[in-house]
């Protein structure tokens, strides 16, 4: 048995654990819950030794431990797999396996062929099809992500700690990294399991710790897993308001429907080979498919971030081809990623600043910007679209996750583009502030009359959101899923190659 009682830590003025307690049994998978900001990842940097808590204690089958550090933790019988990746980019992937795991054989020398059979071994049972001598950082986001699973069950724990691993992968890798916990459990291995997505708790996990402003609320278990609105009330102290189950823009019995953006046959090898798709004004069209089918890079292109190579786009009734993002802001572009630090946020300025650069990058290149225009400009966004922080001149890399994207949210919505693309917005944020900017998404199409195009590895997310759904499958538009055909079966179906493959446009 594993046990965390009393932990509390603090950073500087901010009290990230409160007295929280975890336990979790050998052959049990235990959900760590909460919204983003409740100590979630805290409590798990604390077992795998990234952080030492300021008091309470820590059991193991009932002897008190002390982890100081990571070493001390991987003694223990504890392996981690972060959100935010442990894999070496420049070391390739049999190396950031076996990194001071390797196989000693004769005279003290490292047996390669062991160490190369033994990671080839691991690569077929998580279905990563891979080079083992490929560089990390070459590999799409899924199979890094995968990676880092692996790289943590080949320790072979007794405790296994998983953060939002799931956030970057999409359904048939995430079947089969249920299907390995689950032998695992059966093994004896204890999991805690952090997660957003709601939906994976009642499928795999048999109990779960909700935790709310650093403090365990309560442990659940059984029937109570699948009760999604008790678990949000357990999150934030509210019951979910009740939405319907898509809230995009219905079109009205033969109304003509303006086309915003109309794409023919965009090409960019060697991930883009034949996209077509219609967006209307005042709609949200969603982006399906499994990982790295295009996706990324045909938001890309629409933005000017990547040229095609062929193709035509067609935008507000002109033909143009964006040679820069900055050139489609201008025209009424806006772009929110979900990788929020690689491509989002401004970690080190102001919260004010990272609100403001959207207006910024449509005016003058070298217009004056007065604090106080700023300021008062991000109190309203801040106000407007419910972020949470402590003061407008704090770093932005102070608030919480979901409070980050909210305010790449809230910098995009403020200067009103005609079109706003997304890809993957959500990934790795709490289920409240998902609802929330969910909303947000919704009202601009509704009341602003904005075309919203996200692409989502959350199935549940597109199904919910989106009034059509283009799936993408090797470069091209597999289906065009809308009324009855948008159903997740269908979703899932075309995601793998497997469906109908109806692509025509009602327009």
């Amino acid at each position: 048995m594993f046990e965390m009682h009393n932990i509390s830590k603090a950073f500087d003025a901010v009290q990230a654990l409160k007295g929280a307690c975890v336990s979790v049994a050998p052959g049990e998978i235990c959900a760590l819950l909460g919204a983003n900001g409740s100590g979630k990842s805290t409590m798990v940097k604390v077992l795998a030794g990234l952080v030492r808590p300021d008091s309470g204690e820590i059991r193991i089958d009932g002897k008190a431990v002390r982890i100081h550090n990571s070493l001390d933790s991987k003694k223990l019988g504890i392996a981690t797999a972060f959100q935010d990746l442990s894999l070496i980019p420049t070391m390739n992937v049999l190396d950031n396996i076996k990194l001071n795991r390797e196989t000693v054989g004769r005279f003290g020398t490292i047996d390669v062929k062991k160490d190369r059979r033994d990671v080839e071994q691991l690569l077929e049972r998580f279905h990563i099809k891979c080079d083992p001598d490929a560089y990390a950082q070459t590999l799409m986001p899924s199979t890094q992500s995968m990676l880092e699973v692996a790289k943590a069950v080949f320790a072979q724990p007794r405790l296994l700690l998983l953060d939002e691993t799931t956030a970057t992968l999409h359904q048939d890798e995430i079947e089969v990294l249920f299907s390995i916990l689950r032998e695992l459990r059966k093994q004896g291995t204890a999991i805690i399991y952090v997660t957003h997505r709601m939906k994976e708790v009642a499928k795999l996990c048999d109990s779960a710790v909700i935790m709310r402003n650093g403090e365990s609320v309560c442990k659940i278990s059984g029937q109570e897993l699948a009760d999604i609105d008790q678990i949000v009330f357990y999150m934030t102290g509210m019951y979910p308001e009740k939405v319907a189950a898509h809230a995009a823009v219905a079109q009205t019995e033969g109304e003509e429907r303006e086309v915003l953006l109309d794409v023919r046959d965009l090409k960019l090898s060697p991930k883009v080979r034949d996209i077509s798709l219609r967006a209307y004004r005042g709609e949200i069209v969603g982006i399906g498919g499994l990982d790295g089918q295009g996706q990324s890079e045909f938001i890309r292109m629409l933005l000017g971030e990547m040229q095609p190579e062929a193709g035509l786009i067609r935008y507000r009734g002109k033909d143009v081809r964006f040679r820069r993002p900055a050139e489609a802001v201008k025209n009424g572009v806006g772009f929110i990623s979900g990788e929020r630090n690689r491509e989002a946020i401004f970690d080190r300025r102001t919260i004010a600043e990272n609100l403001f650069v959207g207006r910024t990058a449509k005016g003058k290149l070298f217009g004056y910007i007065g604090k106080k225009t700023m300021n008062a400009f991000s109190r309203e966004a801040v106000k407007t679209y419910n972020i949470k922080i402590g003061d407008l001149g704090d770093a932005a890399s102070s608030l919480s996750g979901g409070n980050q994207q909210k305010l790449v949210v809230a910098r995009w919505i403020a200067v009103m583009p005609d079109l706003l693309l997304l890809d993957d917005p959500t990934k790795g944020v709490d289920i409240k502030s998902r609802r929330e900017i969910h909303e947000i998404l919704r009202q601009c199409a509704r009341q602003r009359n904005m075309t919203v195009i996200v692409s989502s590895s959350d199935n549940d997310e597109l199904m919910e959101l989106a009034e059509r759904i283009y799936v993408f499958y090797e470069g091209k538009v597999a289906a065009l899923l809308e009324g009855e055909n948008k159903t997740q079966e269908s979703l899932v179906a075309e995601m793998m190659g497997i469906g109908k493959g109806e692509v025509q446009d009602n327009a």
